[in-house]
């Protein structure tokens, strides 16, 4: 199948991460290229027709994932994330679980290395103890735990340099530790 540069970018990103809202793609293509496409679901239509991919509908948006495989809903939220540091990110790439994305952002200071860690509701403590022995508290250096829900902000207290995230209907909302 004959793919152009968007769906190759595409298909890059779903091998990568498995799968990703059509918003999502959208986004990250249209960042990569310096472009202003209004979408890019006639593509991934494309790509679902000839090749081995499938769209599956969420809300108002597709997700697009590879056929056989299940939406890894952790990944998709944390690709959001990811996505509010753009133009910043210069680099990222899936990681080993528990921490499902990790991408560095360029900032005037100091390039930084952001880690995403999705808590589910009652693994709070074991994914703290987690942060506290694989990461130190260093500015250039943070781990965004990305929660459930709010009140889940209490039960983690890291010696890492941390941040949360909450997905909400209005996009990612980020806290700092001490705003418990």
């Amino acid at each position: 199948m004959y793919l152009n540069a968007y769906q190759r970018y595409v298909e890059e990103l779903i091998g990568e991460y498995e799968s990703l809202l059509l918003s999502q793609l959208l986004n990250a293509v249209n960042f990569k290229f310096g472009i202003e496409l209004p979408s890019i679901e006639d593509y991934a239509r494309q790509m679902c027709y000839y090749g081995d991919y499938k769209m599956l509908a969420y809300g108002s948006d597709y997700i697009l994932h590879v056929k056989g495989g299940e939406p890894n809903y952790d990944m998709i939220r944390s690709f959001d994330v990811m996505l509010s540091f753009l133009p910043q990110v210069i680099w990222h790439r899936k990681s080993r679980e528990p921490v499902s994305i990790r991408f560095f952002v360029s900032t005037l200071e100091h390039d930084r290395e952001i880690s995403v860690i999705p808590v589910q509701q009652g693994k709070e403590r074991v994914l703290t103890r987690y942060a506290d022995d694989k990461f130190e508290d260093q500015k250039c250096e943070v781990v965004i735990f990305l929660l459930e829900a709010k009140e889940q902000m209490k039960l983690i207290k890291s010696t890492c340099n941390y941040r949360f995230a909450l997905i909400t209907k209005d996009g990612v909302v980020f806290y700092k530790k001490d705003a418990q």
